[in-house]
């Protein structure tokens, strides 16, 4: 029974820390590897279930019948029973030193089995590139190392473990050995009789076993422990974007944009950095204290009016993306407000806040499912009004929008092809047009592309840009790209430079005026036409 129940407990947990993780903010999974998450899921909780449902149940057998046994005996013979308890204050203390033991090495073979874990998933998910580097050597021998640390780590935990039974038998034996000599000078004395003698000694090999499985049981115990430890330390991170207590803000938005005296820097709280410490001890600290020391947009203010298509140019690494992060709050500014039609967006909910903005990664994520499964992500229960022939041509109508319908016209499968882990059956061109089509599929207010036609070439880029021109009227639109023939034809269009706004204007302006904007487009007209050449 208590199996069982331990498995419904298991159940539990694993999917509460699951719905946990959904509520993180997003700097706890940019501090903590995937892998490590991974181990948490598997692993400790494999050592949480083992203590619930084995662990519980024989420690319940052996108080049982230690208690039960030990009751039996005394009724037999009290004096007796007394000396065969005389090495019994040895178990406490031997509990105490070697579960301590076990609590530290066991930590520690959890954390490198985490470290071990995000390894494996790094290596399988970056093959391409480790053979394209040919790297499998070196890949091996890290690898090797870490693994062999793991096992080191293991085999030091095994040997506080192997103590545990020889410990408890040489306990029980003391007992026993005791109880020989005492029970059988009290048969030659004649106060016991060797019925009795025979019957005690019995009884004594009963209160035996449960001292040398009480060892066992106390290594589950110890290893349950540190295991429901560290996933309690990460039930402990609260995310500090959350719904607001009270929205004011309307459930339907026009789309209306303004930065206020905007200030941002990637930051955790000393709590959360602690906490993610405590249990992930590849926590990138040295990158995070390295961008806490300096504003990544500072002091930033413009206004987009609904409708409008609007620009974001900037050398690599002057904040662009950090800028569209902050619109459906995957990021909270540490100073000035960002509103959403006259709304701080703190005081929208987040399904309605992040419901009605569509966002087009450079690196768009793809489920290893189908395409049509893939455009049709998270706009399942919205169109579910709607019949399968309905669905599929609406499908279809953005798949072409976005010039991806050609190429799938050509898979055997078509829309039912799938397309691998991450999308690796797809060019990277491919899979940043499938993302926009999953975009444009939920009719969004505000739509946002960050620099997603890198991987697209410029006769395609030209395409889409035009059928996306009328798709999009009365959308708001904000494209980051480096190329300025992407963005020429904004409405607006912001020039970023190390966090601030250089210039802002039309690029008729932007051409004559800001000397950035003209050094990328110059530089991009350059490059055009040595390709050309070429």
């Amino acid at each position: 029974m208590l199996v069982g129940i331990s498995r419904k407990i298991e159940y539990s947990i694993r999917t509460d820390f699951f719905f946990h993780l959904q509520k993180l903010d997003s700097s706890f999974f940019t501090n903590t590897r995937t892998g490590s998450i991974m181990a948490l899921m598997t692993n400790d909780l494999e050592a949480v279930r083992n203590f619930l449902g084995p662990g519980l149940l024989h420690l319940f057998n052996t108080i049982f019948v230690f208690i039960t046994t030990l009751t039996v005996m005394f009724l037999i013979n009290v004096r007796l029973s007394l000396y065969s308890l005389i090495a019994i204050p040895l178990v406490p203390v031997l509990v105490s030193r070697l579960g301590a033991m076990l609590y530290r090495r066991f930590k520690k073979s959890q954390e490198q089995y985490a470290v071990l874990s995000a390894k494996t998933q790094e290596s399988i998910a970056g093959m391409k590139v480790v053979k394209s580097f040919t790297q499998e050597e070196n890949e091996k021998n890290t690898f090797s190392k870490l693994n062999l640390d793991y096992i080191k780590r293991n085999l030091s935990l095994a040997r506080v473990r192997s103590l545990f039974w020889p410990s408890m038998i040489f306990v029980g034996g003391i007992g026993t050995t005791v109880v020989l000599l005492v029970g059988g000078r009290q048969v030659i004395d004649g106060t016991l009789t060797i019925g009795q003698f025979v019957q005690f000694s019995a009884y004594i090999g009963f209160i035996t076993w449960p001292l040398i499985s009480l060892g066992w049981v106390i290594n589950l115990i110890q290893r349950g422990s540190v295991s429901m430890g560290r996933i309690n330390n990460v039930f402990k991170i609260k995310p500090d974007i959350t719904n607001p207590p009270k929205p004011a803000a309307p459930e339907t938005l026009q789309g209306n944009i303004s930065f206020d005296h905007v200030f941002f820097r990637y930051e955790l709280s000393e709590k959360t950095k602690k906490l993610i410490k405590e249990n992930f001890i590849d926590f990138k600290d040295t990158f995070t204290r390295a961008i806490e020391n300096n504003w990544v947009i500072k002091d930033m203010s413009f206004d987009i009016k609904a409708g409008m298509k609007v620009g974001i140019v900037g050398f690599t690494g002057s904040a662009k993306s950090t800028i569209v992060n902050l619109i459906p709050r995957l990021y909270n500014p540490q100073k000035g407000k960002i509103l959403v039609d006259g709304f701080d967006i703190r005081s929208y909910p987040l399904e309605v806040l992040r419901s009605n903005i569509g966002y087009v990664t450079q690196e768009p994520f793809l489920f290893s499912k189908s395409i049509r499964e893939n455009i049709l992500f998270g706009k399942e229960e919205l169109l579910s009004h709607l019949s399968e022939s309905e669905i599929t041509n609406k499908i279809i109508e953005v798949s072409k929008t976005s010039h991806l319908h050609e190429d799938i016209r050509q898979f055997p499968q078509k829309y039912e092809t799938l397309i691998g882990e991450r999308g690796v059956t797809l060019s990277g061109g491919q899979k940043q047009r499938l993302a926009i089509a999953r975009a444009l599929l939920s009719e969004p207010v505000i739509l946002i592309f960050d620099d997603s036609f890198s991987n697209v070439d410029t006769n395609t880029e030209e395409l889409i840009l035009s059928d996306l021109k009328q798709k999009t009227f009365g959308i708001t639109t904000i494209i980051i790209s480096h190329r300025i023939s992407t963005i020429k034809d904004s409405d607006l269009i912001m020039v970023i430079d190390n966090g601030e706004i250089k210039e802002m204007g039309k690029h008729s302006e932007l051409i004559k005026k800001c000397s950035i904007y003209q050094s990328l487009y110059y530089r991009q007209q350059l490059s055009e036409e040595l390709r050309e050449e070429v």
